[in-house]
């Protein structure tokens, strides 16, 4: 796995401050690739799964807001937000979610965070019910 570069750290700090979770957020997980002049980053709170008691395996999504003027005022510039309410196709493994486009640090970023997390990065914590335990995985 490759470490993303400091001003991508603090980006995805920076952000990650301002999701605040309904309830106990889930551990963060964050994609990042460089194509074609721009670093693609895509935020998610990871899914949390039941082990034992009646619901045994139910996979849960954390609930959270973003603060949308908090987060505006991270981006050196911004050329376009818009909001997606559901996956556009079988293909679209975001679904719904907040997208920016802009500049921070002087590098072209396509900002991403999706409302759950998407299928190919599993389960980020499980809530052990017979332990009264958290497991956080990632």
């Amino acid at each position: 796995m490759v470490s993303p570069p400091d001003w991508l750290a603090s980006l995805v700090n920076a952000v990650a401050a301002n999701i605040h979770s309904h309830d106990v957020l889930s551990p963060l997980g964050c994609h990042f690739q460089y194509v074609q002049n721009v670093w693609e980053i895509t935020l998610f709170a990871s899914r949390t799964e039941i082990v034992g008691g009646p619901n045994d395996g139910l996979l849960c999504n954390s609930g959270f807001n973003v603060d949308i003027s908090a987060l505006l005022k991270l981006i050196t510039s911004v050329d376009a937000i818009s909001w997606q309410t559901q996956s556009l196709d079988e293909n679209d493994e975001l679904g719904s979610h907040l997208s920016l486009d802009g500049t921070f640090a002087n590098k072209k970023i396509w900002l991403r965070i999706t409302s759950v997390a998407p299928e190919r990065f599993g389960v980020g914590r499980r809530s052990l019910v017979n332990q009264d335990q958290i497991e956080e995985i990632w």
